[in-house]
Parts: C-alpha cells; structure tokens; sequence
C-alpha cells in the first residue's frame, strides 16, 4: 500500500531522502523517484540521485509544496512524501455576533415554520366550518322543499275558496296523490275516510258548486271571488279529464317553480310551429 507522509518542510527531511537514494545506488538497487514543486515535475523520474536537488531551482518564497515520488520497481505505484513550505491557514472561529446572529436566524426560522403551521391548522378549522354550514343549509333547503310538497301551493293562487275545491277534486280522486312526494299515505287516508263516509250514509257531494247557498251568509271577499271565476274559466276550455290533468300541472309548477319559464317557452315555440 502505498505511504503518503505528509509534514513540515525543512533542509534536513529533504537530504534524508537524498542520502535514501545513494545508500540504494550503492548497493545497485537504484530507486526511481520523481519531485514536483507546487504540482510540476522539477525534477522528471529518474534512478539519478545527482538529479535530485535540481528541484531546488524552481522553489520560490510563494511556493507552497514539494512532493517526493518514490516507485516501486518499475509499476507507477509509489510513496510520496508532502512537505509544505508555508502554514497551513487557519480556520477562523466565529465571532461572537456573527454566533449571536446564527442563533436569531434559527430562532426566527423556527417562529415562522411554527406560524405557517399554525395558519395551516386555523384554515383546517375553517374549511371545515365552511362544510357544516354548507351541510346544514342543504338540509334547510331540502326541509323547506318537504314543508312545499306538504302544504297546497295552489292556496295561495286559487285563494281559499278554490283551494276548497281542489280538495274535493283529490277526494274524488285520490290517485292524484300518488303522484306527489309523500303523498301515498295521503291518498290512503282519503280513501279510507271517503269508505267510512259512504257506511254513515252520508251524501258526498260529486260536483263542487261554486255558487254559495241561498241559505248561507258567507260572505266571500274579492279574492275568493276572483278565484271562483278563475277556476269557472279554466273548467270551461277543458274537459273534465282535461281539467284534472290542468290542476295536476299547477300543482307540479307550485312545487318546482324552475320549471315555468322552460316549459313555457316550449309552448311557445310549439305555437309558432
């Protein structure tokens, strides 16, 4: 394995080496060497130890290093020894502002890794509100469609005059209800209070008269009125089949509203056709 010494440079290391390589020659064991001042080769390989202090020519006052070769046989395998002309720089400790100044700057790094985490954590926290509030408001909105599809939206355009006789429509039919949401329990309780009517005897009205009792003393505001004719109208440019199937779709329209305008420009492009 090859020997790397390295080590302070004086007059006498050098002439040790010298005299290394005389004893050898003189024992006809020449060694190859080779020494090189701050990296050139001052002195090329050679057995020649008369060569030897030719390296002195090219050491100057800026020179740093001599490295002295000594082969193996004839391979470039070899044993250098590093001798250094100047002191090796110092490294330079730090000041104690520039460790003061180290110090707050991971002392600061460390407070905004903490804040960002800390933001990170609130904004967690509000999107999280953000989704149950959300939640919350489909729930409501979903609510307030149940509480439509319950009570009758057509009461408040037929007033309640008419709305009196859209429930002597569903009584007549009761398959109507069917057809809304929620309504199958409905109809079932219509249906069985129509039954227990009919075993009392009682005479259910078929038609709905919409002219009051000479005998009655209600009296009906204008928008009763109003609906009164309204629904006289309407039952006159339908059949009774027709007129059914109309208030079914008031019905659905009372119920999703978002619906009118498409279906209305339907028509009227089916019109224009």
């Amino acid at each position: 394995m090859a020997i790397v010494a390295k080590q302070k440079y004086t007059q006498e290391k050098i002439d040790k080496l010298l005299d290394y390589l005389n004893l050898y020659k003189d024992k006809n064991q020449s060694i190859d060497y080779e020494i090189l001042v701050d990296g050139f080769k001052a002195v090329r390989r050679t057995s020649d130890p008369e060569m030897f202090n030719i390296y002195d020519n090219f050491v100057t006052p800026e020179s740093k290093v001599i490295e002295v070769l000594f082969y193996t046989g004839t391979s470039n395998n070899n044993d250098k020894y590093i001798f250094t002309l100047q002191e090796e720089p110092k490294e330079q400790g730090l000041s104690g502002i520039e460790i003061d100044n180290r110090i707050q700057e991971g002392i600061e790094r460390e407070k905004r890794n903490w804040e960002f985490d800390d933001l990170r954590k609130k904004n967690k926290e509000l999107k999280e509100e953000i989704d149950e509030l959300e939640n919350e408001i489909e729930k409501l909105e979903k609510d307030k469609l149940e509480l439509q599809a319950k009570e009758s939206p057509l009461k408040g355009i037929l007033g309640e005059v008419g709305s009196t006789f859209v429930e002597s429509l569903i009584r007549r039919n009761p398959r109507l209800l069917a057809k809304i949401p929620g309504g199958d329990t409905l109809a079932g309780l219509i249906e069985e209070d129509n039954r227990e009517k009919e075993l009392e005897g009682e005479d259910e009205q078929t038609e709905v008269s919409f002219k009051p009792k000479s005998s009655a003393k209600t009296v009906l505001s204008e928008e009763d009125q109003y609906a009164i004719t309204f629904v006289k109208q309407l039952k006159s440019s339908f059949t009774k089949s027709e007129f059914d199937s109309v208030l079914e779709i008031l019905e659905q329209f009372a119920i999703h509203k978002q619906n009118i305008e498409t279906t209305l420009e339907t028509l009227k492009n089916t019109s224009h056709d």
